[in-house]
């Protein structure tokens, strides 16, 4: 796995937690959050595709 894929799974699971957290603390902004995290680690994974 390709340094740049594992940094897009990470932000991933970032966005996740952020999900997570936005649930539990009854937060929107962190539905945001989550969102751009979930987004920026797709758009990594996409890049490192050959």
């Amino acid at each position: 796995m390709s340094q740049s894929k594992k940094s897009g799974y990470l932000f991933i699971g970032s966005g996740v937690a952020f999900f997570a957290a936005a649930l539990l603390a009854q937060q929107a902004m962190f539905f945001a959050l989550a969102a751009s995290f979930v987004v920026l680690g797709t758009i990594s994974i996409k890049k490192a595709a050959p």
